[in-house]
């Protein structure tokens, strides 16, 4: 499949630690052209965050490492990452983990925070 050749190669390089326990953490993602997508964070660090996304996704059609997308953070809690964000996709991995069967983890890395729109 052509997304396990993106990352082929890939090495975990993250050095802070991970918040996991997260409980209705999403992500949208607007590219265009499309509908805003709307993810569940997986993990997340303050330089990035992990999502997952249905095999199935015409998203995983859509992007590719190295990309650079608007993402908008939304944490119940409001703790950081939240709100908008220039992020890069790093890698697109088949989890080897049977409760994620069926899902790709895609890695973001924070970018910048982008000014919040006036309406």
């Amino acid at each position: 499949m052509e997304i396990e050749q993106k990352v082929k190669g890939f090495k975990e390089r993250r050095t802070k630690p991970r918040r996991t326990k997260l409980r209705n953490y999403r992500v949208e993602i607007k590219l265009i052209g499309a509908p805003i997508y709307q993810f569940r964070v997986k993990d997340v660090t303050p330089d990035g965050a992990g999502i997952l996304i249905k095999e199935d996704s015409k998203f995983l059609s859509m992007v590719e490492v190295g990309q650079i997308v608007d993402a908008d953070f939304i944490s119940p809690k409001g703790t950081d990452p939240t709100g908008n964000y220039k992020v890069e996709i790093r890698h697109i991995t088949k989890p080897n983990k049977e409760i994620n069967k069926g899902h790709y983890l895609v890695g973001l890395s924070i970018l910048e925070k982008l000014d919040h729109l006036e309406e």
